[in-house]
This record gives structure tokens, sequence and C-alpha cells, in this order.
């Protein structure tokens, strides 16, 4: 928008040559210049937003048919050191995102305030337009929703933390939903050597739930990488119930105690290919849920992409066996 505003102003300026004088000339001179800086300074709204249209297909399930996955627009711009960041996704009934403020606190740590994504895990972490895969991983899906709160981060030599206060399950009562997490660059390799990076974090919800669960629980994860292949592991220890607090819809809270587990790999292969394998084991004793993925992704341009996925769901249980498969074509702003 700023290219087009200056584009017409200097159309205008190239017009009107023979009506102006040197004074004349000198003082639009500064007129313009000042209306570039204004255009130019923070505090100017960028635009920005994502599409995707997909297909999926299931032979057990006997269903097939296509969606818009993802429909967003998104506005972000700052003042000095305070900023905002405004996303909504008309997709599926529409859903408002984030909607949050930015500040600084002296100069080493960044905060955020409104609705935001706590920070839980790196796949939790991830924009849906970056991921390898058609959604989140079992453990970041759990934590993928959008509640208000508040939310610290900084970053000392190879450590990172960030903390975020949330609503939780009561809303706006007295009790807050807690995240603490801290991560650890193992190894920086640099590009094209390998690099390692783990992090833990805990989750612990309020105590004046009116439930007698816990909801809250332990997420450990490390992931290594070279820039053409990468592995991950993640590992989370589970209270009575997880994932409710933050839950948004994207996967199903994991009920019950136990460790779920997702280990992932990728590997790019002729320059614009990456081939994504993940395999989720839910520790659910009573039926022996697990899932595996493998997903391909064609990158065209650094906005557009198509990927092409397939499912498939296992259980101890008759007939609980489902597969799926995946057809999206991805294009950002």
């Amino acid at each position: 928008m700023n290219k087009l505003t200056c584009s017409a102003i200097a159309l205008t300026m190239t017009c009107a040559t023979g009506f102006a004088s040197d004074s004349e000339w000198s003082a639009l001179d500064q007129e313009v210049g000042a209306l570039a800086s204004t255009l130019s300074m923070d505090g100017g709204a960028s635009l920005s937003g994502a599409l995707r249209g997909q297909y999926a297909s299931s032979d057990s399930l006997n269903l097939g048919g296509f969606i818009v996955g993802q429909a967003r627009v998104a506005v972000s711009g700052s003042k000095g050191s305070y900023g905002y960041h405004v996303d909504y996704d008309f997709a599926s009934g529409g859903a408002l995102r984030d909607a949050y403020a930015t500040f600084g606190i002296g100069g080493s740590v960044t905060a955020k305030m409104g609705q935001f994504r706590a920070s839980v895990c790196s796949d939790a972490d991830k924009d849906e337009n970056e991921m390898d895969h058609f959604s989140h991983s079992a453990i970041g899906g759990a934590y993928s929703g959008f509640t208000e709160g508040l939310g610290l981060s900084g970053e000392q030599g190879a450590f990172s933390w960030a903390v975020s206060a949330m609503n939780g399950l009561d809303g706006t009562g007295d009790e807050i939903a807690t995240v603490l997490r801290v991560g650890m660059t193992v190894v920086d390799g640099g590009e094209g050597d390998i690099s390692v990076n783990a992090g833990v974090a805990i989750v612990d919800e309020g105590d004046d739930t009116g439930l007698s669960i816990d909801l809250g629980g332990t997420i450990m994860e490390v992931h290594a990488s070279n820039g053409t292949w990468s592995l991950g592991l993640e590992l989370m220890d589970t209270d009575d119930l997880a994932g409710v607090v933050f839950n948004n819809g994207m996967s199903v809270p994991f009920i019950g105690a136990g460790k779920p587990m997702v280990i992932s790999g990728s590997f790019k292969f002729m320059e614009t290919w990456t081939l994504a394998l993940r395999t989720t084991d839910y520790d659910f004793d009573a039926v022996g849920l697990e899932q595996m993925e493998a997903t391909a992704t064609n990158t065209l341009t650094e906005n557009v992409s198509w990927q092409f996925g397939h499912r498939e769901i296992s259980a101890d249980l008759p007939g609980s066996d489902v597969s799926a498969t995946l057809v999206g074509l991805n294009i950002t702003l």
C-alpha cells in the first residue's frame, strides 16, 4: 500500500512540474518527505492472511468431501515499544484467534496481553501454515487453543523461557491456569550442521475448579535438525485431565492419567519437497489407541504449497480402525 501511495504522489508531482517555483518545490519536497516518513513509520498496519482449500476422504467412515480449512485475515502494527496483532479465521463459522498487545519490560523481557496461544511446546507454537502435517501433534494440539491471559518471555544465551497466566477453566474467576516453559539449545550447529534443542513445560490449572481432578501435565521435548532432515520426540505426563483448559476443538484432550508420546521426522528432497512422518501413542491402556501420519509437502513458492497426507488410526476395539487421505492447497499473504 505504501508503494502504491508513494507512486501516485510521485506521478502527481511529475505532472505539476510546469506550475511550481523553486521555493514551492523546496517546500513540497519537505512535505513529501514528511508524508513518506509517516507512511513508513512504525504504527502503520500491515495485513496478512492465509487460505487452505482441502479435500478429505475416508473409506472406513464412508466420508469424502471438500472443506475450507482456513480463511484467515490478520492485522498487526506497532507504535514505539508497543504493538498489536489481531487474527480472525472465517472458516467453520468464524473464530477469533489472536487478539493481543505486546510491550517490552526492562529491555530483555517481551510481554503480551489479550487472547493468544500459551507457549507450551514448539508444536503448539507453530502457525498452521508452517506445519509439516495437516494438524498439530496430539500433544501440541491439546494446547493450541487461544485464550485470554498475560504472557512473558525472554532469552539468555542458550536458554529461553516463557511464563503464561491464563483464565483457565473458570474463565474470569479467581483461579488461573499457569504455564512455565524452559528451553535450551543443546547443540548450535549453525546452517547445514546438526542443531539440537530441548524443552520442558509445566501446566497447572487453579485449584478452585469445582472438580476433584487435576487439569495439567508436564511436557518434555527434544528436536534435532540440520536443514535437510529433522527428528523430534514429545512426551507428556498428564494429570487426571489434560488439555481441556486450552483446547479449541483441534484435537481430543487426554482423559485419564497416562504418558502419551509423539515421534516425528522429516526429510527434504528435490529442493521443493518435504516428506514428514509422525507416530503417536496415546497411552490409553484400555483401548491401545495409536496414530500414524505421512505427509508430503510441495513448496512451489514462499507463499504457495500443496500437501498430500494419509492417516491411520488404530485401537484394540472391533471396527475402530480409521484411515483418511487428505489433499490441501495453502496460500499465504
